[in-house]
């Protein structure tokens, strides 16, 4: 992302409200201005009090700290404008980059690292804030300082601005190289950390693996020995800091050095009044102080820089399936499913998962596609949801390119069961709530006052049979499943999933291995409910448990992403030569 874009997009949501904005600059300049008259004040006390005049020297005193009080309240008021700007356009920049990521295609978050994209969101949304402050505060005042004293000083001595707009400008050139050397480290460092967090995340999300398997002193080593380099890193970009220091310190004592010799010649030679070297020394000591901390507000800014540019860099990933522009927009389909000559490889690969598919899906048919592993089948119903579109052919819904659909339209058509129920860190009520239109049950875990949707929840539940057990917990539908519903069995989470599909009341249903967790118990009076609630719905169901499909009315079987046997099943198990037999006989 080009040095341009980053600094467009930032402004692109400080500008929202740009009176505003331009308000909250011109208090800065006034409280920077009057907050750095200090030295002019002072020269003017020292000429004044030779003479003696109380009147002239109190009067002097009050607006001196009249001047340092508005210098005091534009600065209040300038932080409070200016956070009442930061806080709108992090929160807007927060909400657009996420949304951003939630539309980016599947493939896309198959490929995500999750630690890597927290750590880009957490540091990005800090950047926002330090950049914010970096730009318009400590730059901004450093800038309006320099052409204060600089305004006061050409009149006694060009060459003491000569003197210090040459160390400005030595110190920005020093500065450039140093804070690139520290960004650079930094990001060596961030890459380390990535990893150290990637790595932390992933045993958090797959702990239960790492107990299964007694894997915890192996997790320890992996974790140790990655802190290997990113040691090292740590230590390039810890040193990177003591070279500033040293630099920076040396070029700047240098300067106070040059321009007070230069004022100390001119004082002896009586070119310089003593309220004039007053004048002098007191902006010299406001302004390089100041100096160093542009260094500073320099690397920090490119830090910030840094971590801004991979948050903003997020909105450069782009969507590959795209909604249409002019789309159709229905509120219910029969659910007629064809496909036309229909192939798909995935990420260009010369392999195709999916091969000149043709086939039509009555509406209110139920379809079971089996086959071995990597047949094919799942491949299908992602490309029906448009997750990938595919590199051939077409598939359409009631005679529509499903491309023609928005692709949160489509998808609302359709109720899935996947083969691994992943749930929400909340309430079971929620989780199954998702699947439905009921705001209020998912704004809320209070399931209290809500008869217009707590009989559609309950019923949900019972048809998946899962009411049983929920009635039995002591917080009922308020108990929380944890974290990918790690509280509740295998089964459990099934049976949820099942509830939630039906809280959607779909067109479509797909059920994806759904009772692959199940007991035989489970899994009968699931099949039951399952079955019942789908009559009269178009239904697709992928199983390698051929028991779960045998009241399928049509059955394709599939291999190397070709339909090679459909038929019923008593059909197909009377052809013995068939694979759908020899499926059917290893799992009898």
């Amino acid at each position: 992302m080009s040095i341009f874009k980053v600094f467009a997009t930032f402004y692109h949501y400080l500008l929202k409200n740009k009176p505003l904005f331009g308000f909250f600059l011109l208090l800065v300049i006034i409280s920077n201005i009057a907050m750095n008259l200090n030295p002019y004040f002072y020269q003017l006390f020292v000429k004044a009090i030779p003479s003696l005049d109380q009147n002239y020297l109190i009067n002097l005193l009050f607006i001196f700290i009249g001047t340092r009080f508005l210098g005091v309240i534009t600065d209040i008021f300038a932080f409070y404008v200016g956070d009442s700007i930061l806080f709108e356009a992090a929160k807007n920049a927060r909400i657009d980059i996420f949304k951003h990521v939630q539309n980016l295609d599947f493939s896309f978050h198959t490929n995500k690292s999750t630690g890597s994209l927290i750590s880009a969101f957490k540091r990005g949304d800090g950047a926002f804030f330090s950049f914010f402050h970096d730009v318009h505060v400590r730059m901004f005042g450093v800038l309006i300082g320099f052409l204060v004293m600089v305004y006061f000083l050409l009149n006694l001595n060009p060459l003491i601005v000569v003197l210090t707009t040459a160390s400005l400008i030595i110190t920005i050139i020093a500065a450039k190289f140093l804070v690139a050397n520290n960004v650079a480290k930094r990001k060596i460092f961030n890459h380390e950390e990535d990893a150290i967090s990637g790595i932390i995340t992933d045993n958090l999300i797959n702990f239960e693996t790492v107990k299964l398997f007694a894997k915890e002193k192996w997790e320890n080593k992996r974790l140790t020995k990655s802190f290997i380099p990113w040691k090292r890193a740590l230590w390039g970009y810890g040193n990177s800091f003591r070279l500033i220091d040293a630099v920076m310190g040396t070029l700047i004592s240098l300067s106070i050095f040059l321009v007070l010799y230069l004022t100390i010649n001119q004082a002896i030679d009586l070119n310089l009044t003593v309220p004039d070297f007053v004048l002098i020394t007191g902006f010299l000591s406001a302004f390089y102080p100041k100096l160093w901390d542009l260094v500073w507000s320099t690397r920090d800014l490119a830090k910030n820089y840094a971590d801004i540019e991979k948050y903003f860099g997020l909105l450069e990933y782009k969507e590959e399936v795209l909604d249409p522009i002019k789309p159709k927009l229905l509120k219910s389909l029969k659910g007629v499913i064809e496909f036309k000559n229909v192939s798909h490889s995935y990420l260009g690969g010369t392999k195709n998962a999916i091969k000149k598919l043709n086939l039509t899906i009555k509406a209110g048919e139920s379809v079971a596609f089996v086959g071995r592993s990597g047949s094919g089948k799942t491949t299908i119903t992602k490309l029906l949801m448009r997750f990938f579109d595919p590199t051939g052919g077409e598939i359409t819904i009631d005679g529509i390119d499903i491309k023609d659909f928005l692709k949160t339209d489509l998808r609302s058509f359709f109720g899935v069961v996947p083969q691994e129920a992943v749930l929400f860190n909340n309430t079971i009520g929620y989780n199954i709530a998702y699947g439905g239109t009921s705001q209020r049950i998912l704004q809320g875990r209070n399931l209290k006052g809500l008869s217009a949707e707590v009989p559609t929840l309950i019923e949900a539940s019972r048809m998946a049979h899962l009411s049983d057990f929920i009635e039995k917990l002591p917080q009922k539908y308020e108990t929380n499943v944890g974290e990918r519903g790690i509280k509740l069995s295998g089964g459990q989470k099934q049976r949820l999933a099942i509830a939630r599909m039906i809280m959607s009341n779909p067109d479509i249903i797909i059920f994806d291995e759904a009772t692959s967790h199940l007991d035989s118990e489970s899994e009968k009076l699931i099949q039951d409910a399952f079955w019942n609630y789908a009559k009269n719905k178009t239904t697709i169901v992928i199983a390698h448990r051929l028991s779960t499909i045998a009241k399928a009315d049509r059955i394709i079987v599939m291999d190397d992403g070709k339909i090679i046997e459909e038929g019923s099943h008593k059909d197909l198990v009377e052809n013995k030569n068939g694979l759908y037999k020899h499926l059917w006989n290893l799992q009898s």
